[in-house]
């Protein structure tokens, strides 16, 4: 099977890329603007390809020749969502837009990542299922959403075209996924910016504050790199994966923020010996993130339709963390411009 894979050189493609070269089992070409999260992933089934969706000729030749198109492409990072609304619905919705067209042009299969961030607000539902959940998002003035609509506004249209009946696609809806080349850190004390794993190890890494945004008490399940990296293949591989939404995700991996720090504080100091005296400071969300954003509790995933297909997540919070922080630790060359500043 020939795979093309849009967004190969993030957090999520490049640990794709590493799976799939291991795994053996298909062609695939990679396209991204950068590939400096791809250095020492190569393989004979892997063939990288510098370019930009926006080049409509590249990506169409592209497409006409996969079997199967994998769209990654997304902004993830909170403060563009509040400082940059347009920017965002721009990519993330009309971009993204074009593959499903390509896809639709030549009649190929399309494995569309979207986001946990679809359910929106906390509802009454002890978990959030792929099929049965709604979708709950804030007010207009909080841009925070506008990264949710465009998700969920491009999934319906993908689910609209299946109905049709001219389209076989799969979504996948990520739970926080955590592990090597994740984002990317920033200086201590840094407001905004990316996820909360970022924010937390890089003031780890400096001993500088730990920001409990509205204090810590929203909840989230993590899932590891390389559990959602086989959730793809089993989507892929298997009769059942068609035209269908899957939650990737742990539900066994349930913690508040303000938890996960003080874990992250009791991994680091098994790993380095270093006790940790990081300050924490309780913040205001609009205050960390900008005016506009709004932040909530969450519930845990249900992902009963992927482990009928065989899937199972193997690593519980520990190793996940353990394995992320341990990365970044053995390779102080990528944090040394981070404990500099």
């Amino acid at each position: 099977m020939k795979l093309l894979i849009f967004g190969v050189g993030g957090f999520v493609g490049s640990n794709l890329a590493e799976h799939l070269i291991e795994q053996g089992e298909h062609e695939f070409v990679g396209v991204d603007i950068t590939q400096e999260k791809l250095r020492g992933i190569e393989g004979p089934n892997f063939r990288f390809v510098e370019g930009n969706i926006s080049d409509e000729s590249l990506a169409d030749e592209l497409v006409a020749d996969a079997d199967v198109v994998v769209d990654l492409i997304a902004y993830a990072n909170p403060s563009i969502y509040v400082e940059s609304p347009l920017d965002v619905v721009r990519l993330n919705f009309f971009e993204n837009m074009k593959i499903l067209e390509y896809c639709l042009r030549h009649q190929k299969r399309l494995i569309q990542y979207s986001t946990s961030e679809v359910y929106g607000k906390r509802t009454r539902d002890a978990e959030y299922h792929d099929n049965h959940s709604d979708l709950v998002m804030g007010p207009v003035q909080k841009q925070r959403w506008i990264y949710a609509s465009a998700k969920q506004l491009l999934e319906r249209i993908i689910h609209a075209h299946g109905i049709k009946g001219d389209l076989d696609y799969s979504i996948i809806r990520p739970f926080n996924f955590v592990g090597p080349r994740f984002d990317y850190l920033v200086p201590a004390g840094t407001k905004g910016g990316p996820r909360v794993f970022s924010h937390f190890l890089s003031a780890l890494l400096t001993g500088g504050p730990i920001h409990l945004v509205d204090g810590g008490g929203q909840h989230r399940c993590f899932t590891h790199i390389e559990d959602a990296s086989t959730a793809f293949t089993t989507i892929l591989e298997n009769p059942g994966g068609h035209n269908e939404i899957f939650n990737v995700g742990n539900p066994d991996t349930n913690i508040s923020m303000k938890d996960l720090a003080t874990l992250m504080q009791d991994l680091y100091k098994d790993l380095t010996g270093i006790e940790p005296a990081n300050e924490i400071i309780v913040i205001d969300g609009e205050e960390f993130y900008g005016k506009g954003y709004e932040d909530m509790d969450r519930v845990p995933p249900n992902v009963d339709k992927l482990m009928a297909l065989g899937w199972k997540p193997t690593k519980g919070l520990d190793a996940i963390f353990r394995e992320a922080i341990k990365y970044y630790i053995d390779r102080p060359e990528m944090t040394a411009s981070i404990l500099s500043s």
